[in-house]
């Protein structure tokens, strides 16, 4: 990548970029247009991003990858030259000048479909429509803000999470932005306090049946958090999409099996137990199953075409039950909500059991 401005003011702005272990590719800075031209002969792809602007990790992403995405416009939001127009801009003398660079544009709409073995392959450019301009220090905040709001709007968040638990999350996200604390260190303390959630069931008696679901649902809201964070410090990783949930799913298990081991420290009434045991193991089992496709609906979660296609599963795998064992906790009937789910989470065993029995249609 070449970003091709005045390097004086912008010297320690690319050491620190550098020494930042997240930035793979080779970066360079040039202010001359000759070294720019000398620097093109030799690369076979260049990127160019107006210095600024702010871009969606979307952008970056689909600019990489050749694969042009929506601009606010409706247009395209990356953008190709051919060897010809390239030649073009690089004569230019004067500073890079991007109201050149978009009509070349408009000139060569086709230039996307034609490469050059050997040349450079293509220039991409992401216009100004495109991206938001920061020009002034309140634009940092600004756009800061819109970004931690932007990361807590997923395809396949519920209306639960959407209305009740990512307002919490984005309010965690903003106090740990400019933190060191990592995604995956938020997702281990959301993972300690389901197990403390778990622990104060396993204890019995309202007061603690009610710490325990209030637990919980903080365990959910920090689970927000590590994604959010991930999101926008581009630290998104599968090892990290894998701890989440595997950390969520056994706290899921622990849950049930200890407010039926609570119930029964209350009231004595071994049925609990068993309702307990049957929920653990449904939802242990029901994990298991669905396992890859949960691990693909997040990895999926910021595209909407793929998304969809994991709808199913995100319904049956999002964690909008906590607001309803809250409520059943606060008003002392944590057998019901022991019950629904203990007959529940059985049931769509034996319901995937069938989907995997069921044979494919034939093409």
């Amino acid at each position: 990548m070449i970003l091709f401005a005045d390097p004086k003011p912008v010297a320690e702005l690319h050491r620190l970029v550098l020494l930042d272990p997240r930035v793979t590719l080779q970066l360079e800075f040039m202010s001359d247009s000759q070294e720019l031209r000398r620097a093109a002969k030799k690369a076979r792809e260049l990127l160019f991003l107006e210095g600024a602007m702010l871009y969606e990790k979307t952008q970056i992403r689909a600019a990489i990858s050749q694969k042009p995405v929506a601009g606010n416009n409706g247009g395209p939001a990356s953008l190709f030259l051919d060897e010809g127009s390239m030649t073009s801009l690089l004569e230019m003398e004067s500073a890079f000048d991007f109201a050149k660079l978009e009509r070349l544009r408009q000139q060569s709409p086709d230039a996307a479909s034609r490469n050059h073995a050997g040349e450079i392959k293509s220039l991409r450019y992401f216009p100004k429509a495109d991206a938001s301009t920061i020009s002034r220090e309140s634009d940092f905040q600004m756009e800061g803000e819109r970004l931690v709001k932007k990361s807590g709007e997923l395809s396949n968040d519920s209306l639960a999470t959407r209305i009740l638990s990512r307002p919490v999350s984005r309010f965690i996200t903003r106090l740990l932005i400019n933190t060191r604390i990592t995604p995956n260190q938020i997702t281990v303390l959301s993972f300690i306090l389901g197990l403390g959630s778990a622990w104060s069931f396993f204890q019995g008696g309202y007061r603690m049946g009610l710490l325990g679901a209030g637990l919980l649902l903080m365990s959910i809201w920090v689970d927000g958090v590590d994604g959010e964070i991930a999101r926008i410090k581009f630290m998104e990783s599968a090892f990290g999409a894998k701890l989440d949930i595997y950390c969520d799913n056994i706290v899921h298990v622990a849950v049930f099996f200890c407010i039926g081991m609570g119930l029964f420290h209350t009231h004595g009434d071994a049925i609990t137990i068993v309702l307990g045991s049957l929920a653990a193991v449904g939802s242990l089992i029901s994990f298991l199953m669905m396992g890859a496709g949960i691990t693909e609906s997040k990895a999926n979660a910021g595209d909407v075409k793929k998304a969809k296609k994991s709808d199913f599963v995100d319904k049956l795998a999002n964690r909008d039950f906590t607001y309803f064992l809250f409520a059943m906790a606060l008003i002392d009937r944590l057998d019901v909500f022991l019950w629904l789910t203990a007959i529940g989470v059985n049931v769509l065993v034996f319901y995937l059991l069938f989907l995997r029995r069921k044979p494919a249609p034939a093409n």
